[in-house]
């Protein structure tokens, strides 16, 4: 279902949009109504709407200023204007800011529908490409995730369950039908070989890899899609007549079995969880991947826990991420170490939301320094520190009440933003934990914070320009906004506080 806002200065209308139409059968829910700018505003930084209906002339903030600031906060919200003859000048204005959807008073039912319909099938669209862009992105971090699957069941096999259910669905493994081929005798000296012939066998048997080639001293291992004997036969056989000119020995071909891909899997950890070097190979590319079953990640991230856990204060930081994030460590193992963080903080095994993961791989993958990186794990180690001692939505609220002291000043800070950008969980989720956590929601609560603050430099700063303690506190240009917010907190305008406060001060 889509969120729908609706928003006017007259009750009648805002009962009347209400109530026209089945909301429900055209795949909306009416999750608020607002009746001035200023409150649809706050409304939107609480409850990020997907579609706002809303009249052009309002009180307070009227429908085009309430366009530019929410999408400010954010740009995927669909406005649809209603307003009455003789404004087109805000139909011309309206448009600059991308609103394609103008309906003139008093409102057509089937025009509105026809919008809502049209909209409803955008965001589908939308929607669908999002998702093809995550299995895009998802598919780019094959590689890395394959590999921290397999490094970390190594480092936590007690623990393998929850290890592999957070990849299963990153890795889209089916719940059944996989089993394991395994193939000794495969010397290194001819592996090159070994896997183009791999790359043949399979596709003309019609059997498809689902996971690169695992190569353990001298013994290959692929995982393959193919429910019939006959396909693992023909496989059987096909590799055992293979020979090469270095090569000294027959091939024995073994398969593995498992009533799920978790036990398979957990068979195939057991299988080469007592080999030092492991080789993931892509065969149909040479693509390679080194490593150990003692490498730095595993054994950083495990160390990294334990040791914050037990640190006495959160100013322990700094130094405990300088001693795993050194100036030599290359961006690549970096990413491997904050990606291990990201994806197990606590141990839950809990899986992180798709959209949410997506959006931490993306902003993971796009850091070029190691620096970027460790600026990144700093608030998964909050997370986990904070989750010690409180409950996680308590970590997450600790945390976000730190970041919006100290960017008090950012116009386009919301809690949408924090969610998906600094806190990377569900907006939805972190809302209502807010509200359970504080009493009240963000947008009170910002805009409390931000007050204190503007009077706080009032104090010290009574000769200032309102604009400058406006911009100071994240109105940015808009100081009568600043000035309706201020009032309703003080009872008092910024001029008439600034002078009260003068009036006070020791000459």
């Amino acid at each position: 279902m889509l969120r729908l806002m609706i928003v006017d200065d007259e009750q009648i209308i805002r009962e009347a949009l209400s109530s026209m139409i089945d909301y429900t059968s055209l795949g909306y829910k009416v999750i608020a109504t607002a009746k001035n700018g200023m409150e649809a505003y706050d409304r939107i930084r609480d409850d990020y709407p997907d579609v706002v209906i809303t009249d052009i002339k309002m009180p307070i903030l009227n429908g085009l200023e309430l366009i530019e600031r929410a999408s400010r906060i954010d740009s995927r919200i669909t406005f649809i204007l209603l307003s009455g003859y003789g404004e087109f000048e805000y139909a011309k204005q309206a448009m600059t800011y991308g609103v394609r959807y103008y309906l003139l008073k008093p409102t057509d039912k089937q025009e509105l529908i026809n919008c809502l319909d049209t909209i409803r099938e955008e965001k589908k669209q939308k929607e669908v490409q999002q998702k093809a862009e995550q299995a895009l992105l998802l598919k780019d971090m094959q590689s890395p995730l394959e590999q921290g699957l397999l490094m970390e069941a190594l480092d936590q096999p007690d623990n393998f369950p929850q290890v592999f259910k957070k990849y299963q669905g990153l890795l889209s493994f089916p719940e059944k039908g996989l089993y394991a081929c395994i193939c000794s005798f495969v010397e290194e000296t001819y592996l090159k070989s070994f896997l183009k012939d791999i790359v043949r066998i399979l596709l003309s048997c019609g059997a498809e890899s689902v996971f690169p080639v695992i190569y353990v001293k001298n013994s290959a291992l692929f995982v393959l899609s193919s429910p019939t004997l006959a396909h693992q036969e023909t496989i059987r056989q096909s590799l055992e007549e293979l020979h090469y000119p270095q090569q000294c020995v027959t091939f024995e071909t073994s398969f593995l079995h498992g009533d799920t891909s978790e036990d398979l899997f957990a068979q195939i950890i057991s299988k080469i969880s007592r080999y030092e070097r492991i080789l993931l190979i892509r065969p149909e590319t040479g693509e390679t991947r080194d490593f150990h079953n003692n490498m730095a990640a595993p054994w950083r991230i495990s160390k990294l826990r334990e040791a914050f856990t037990a640190s006495p204060a959160e100013t322990d930081i700094p130094s405990l991420l300088d001693s795993v994030f050194t100036p030599s460590m290359t961006p690549d193992v970096a990413k491997n170490i904050a990606l291990g963080l990201f994806l197990n903080p606590d141990n839950s095994g809990q899986e992180p939301p798709l959209d949410i993961a997506c959006d931490f791989f993306r902003r993971l993958y796009s850091c070029t320094q190691t620096s970027e990186i460790r600026k990144l794990a700093e608030i998964v180690l909050l997370q986990e520190k904070d989750e010690a001692a409180s409950s996680k939505g308590g970590a997450n609220i600790s945390l976000l009440k730190s970041y919006v002291e100290a960017h008090l000043d950012c116009e386009t800070l919301s809690l949408k933003w924090l969610a998906e950008n600094y806190l990377f969980v569900s907006v939805g989720y972190l809302s209502k934990q807010f509200v359970k956590e504080e009493g009240i929601r963000f947008s009170d609560y910002l805009n409390k914070k931000r007050m204190e603050q503007a009077i706080r430099l009032m104090v010290y700063y009574h000769n200032d320009n309102i604009k400058t303690i406006a911009r100071s506190v994240g109105f940015g240009n808009n100081p009568q906004y600043f000035s309706q917010v201020f009032k309703k907190y003080t009872g008092y305008t910024p001029t008439e506080y600034i002078e009260k406060v003068g009036a006070s001060a020791p000459s």
